[in-house]
């Protein structure tokens, strides 16, 4: 049983753990905080309304605002706009001003989006998965 302790062995043969698994207690604890701490925010970015919706859009096309609006069946102007800034925020999506007069902005995923998309895909056919299979 390894409770973290160096060992007092001279034995040259045995390898050394590698580099990057923790091996004390006190290490994988806090590799394990850490890999929690980015799930989670991963998770209050994912889980606010409308979010996996505008991933799921946006992969399909780039859209203007309207569009979008209209894709995501009449989400409300103010809560797209902050979900829009916060998904630009964290680099999930590109907001590119195509025209000042009349102002006109398009939206589009970035490869960071672009890979979000792909694992919002799997959690989809998991979810028909199961829910066909339960029915």
């Amino acid at each position: 049983m390894d409770a973290g302790l160096p060992q007092t062995s001279s034995t040259s043969h045995v390898a050394s753990p590698s580099p990057t698994v923790p091996r004390s207690r006190a290490e994988r604890r806090a590799a394990a905080a850490r890999a929690e701490c980015a799930a989670t925010a991963a998770l209050n970015v994912l889980g606010q309304k409308w979010v996996l919706r505008i991933i799921r859009s946006l992969g399909e096309q780039t859209q203007r605002f309207c569009e979008l609006q209209d894709s995501l069946g009449g989400a409300n102007s103010a809560t797209l706009s902050q979900r829009l800034k916060l998904l630009e925020d964290e680099g999930l999506i590109d907001r590119r001003m195509v025209s000042e007069v009349p102002p006109w902005v398009e939206y589009s995923l970035t490869d960071k989006g672009a890979d979000l998309r792909g694992a919002i895909v799997g959690i989809d056919r998991w979810a028909e998965r199961w829910v066909d299979e339960q029915q």
